[in-house]
Formats: structure tokens, C-alpha cells, sequence
């Protein structure tokens, strides 16, 4: 009786947490609250997620977004849009974003771990090792790892896929990939642990 009930709540949060890991759905809810679909468009194509399971229960959901030139460049548009910025607003920002950009390649990814002290990617120690896979098959450690916090409505409005009450977000930077000669082709972002392993793939610039 004991495990016919376990099987039937861990079904229902498996198909509760799944239900919420399709980013058509969460982008729809953006749509509804006035991002545009320019805005979206652009999120959807620089977005990945993955779900680990084992039997009937998530055992990780790793939803990320690589911040490449056209993803940045939607997300001044749609920030410049929604804030109303004029030309001299709009242009200073572009020059921060130009001069980040020359820095480093950028990522933000939220995690939901149902043992939340497993959710800890950016404590030194850390369970999970992340690492870029880029077009030459080599592997890239990242240079920052930091949470995101406080997670503000410009975050879970920009990145409808995070949810401040499930999990946490972070901040992910690597070396700039166009410096090193290795920015063609698609690129692999890999988190790895004992839990489990995600795998998601961006296509090249």
C-alpha cells in the first residue's frame, strides 16, 4: 500500500514539474503579459532545457539561455520597448553590452532540484561540474558562477521559465569563445554530477 502510494504521488509531481519544463508554456504566459513576439522568438531559439529522471521522480530540471549577440541585441530592443528609453539611453547601454560582450560568453540557467541542498553550483565544493563543449570537441571551465538573487520581476519577466519559489538562478560566464578561436559550431553546456547529467546544446554564431 505504501508503495502503490509513493508510485502515485511521485507520478503526479513528475507530470506536475514536466507539465511546467515546456518552455512553449512559459512563453505563452509571457506572450499574455505583453513581451513580444519578437522578444520571444529570439528566447526560444537561445533557450534549452532538460529534465533527469529516475522512475517516477525529477531528479533535476535545468532550463538555460545563452546570451549570444542576437539574444542580447532582442533583449535591449524589448527592454528599450518596455521602458520606453530614448536614443542616448538605448546607446549607453549598448556600449556596457558591447564592452561585456568582448569579456565574456554568457549564460543564465535555472535548476530545480528537489534536494535543495544539491542545488548549490555556485558554492566552491560544489557536487556539479560545468563545463562548455565547444565546435572543436575541447572542454571550457567557467570563469563565474554566480546565483542570481534578488530575483526580480525584470528576471522572471525576461526568463519566464524561472520560478523563484522551485529553484534558484544563475549566472554563468566562460571565456570569450571568439578570442579562442572556437566560437563555430554548435557548442555543449554540461552540468555533471552524482544526480545526474544535463546536456544542453546552442547552435554556432
Amino acid at each position: 500500500m505504501k508503495r502503490w502510494f509513493r508510485l502515485v504521488i511521485g507520478a503526479a509531481c513528475l507530470l506536475g514539474v514536466a507539465g511546467c519544463s515546456h518552455l512553449e508554456g512559459y512563453l505563452d504566459i509571457a506572450r499574455e503579459k505583453g513581451m513580444s513576439a519578437e522578444y520571444l522568438t529570439v528566447l526560444k531559439q537561445w533557450t534549452r532545457s532538460q529534465i533527469v529522471y529516475s522512475q517516477f521522480e525529477t531528479r533535476v530540471h535545468i532550463g538555460a539561455t545563452y546570451r549570444s549577440p542576437e539574444f542580447k541585441e532582442a533583449y535591449l530592443q524589448e527592454y528599450a520597448r518596455l521602458y520606453n528609453l530614448g536614443d542616448g539611453e538605448k546607446k549607453a547601454r549598448q556600449e556596457i553590452q558591447a564592452a561585456l560582450e568582448s569579456d565574456f560568453d554568457e549564460f543564465i540557467f535555472y535548476a530545480y532540484i528537489p534536494e535543495k541542498t544539491s542545488n548549490d553550483f555556485d558554492r566552491r565544493g560544489s557536487i556539479w561540474s560545468i563545463f562548455l563543449i565547444n565546435g572543436k570537441g575541447e572542454r571550457i571551465d567557467p570563469v563565474e558562477v554566480r546565483r542570481i538573487d534578488p530575483v526580480t520581476p525584470v528576471v522572471t519577466e525576461f526568463f519566464p521559465y524561472v520560478n523563484p519559489y522551485y529553484g534558484i538562478s544563475y549566472q554563468l560566464r566562460f571565456p570569450p569563445l571568439a578570442k579562442s578561436g572556437s566560437a563555430s559550431g554548435p557548442v555543449k553546456l554540461v552540468f555533471a554530477s552524482v544526480i545526474g547529467k544535463v546536456e544542453l546544446e546552442f547552435g554556432g554564431r
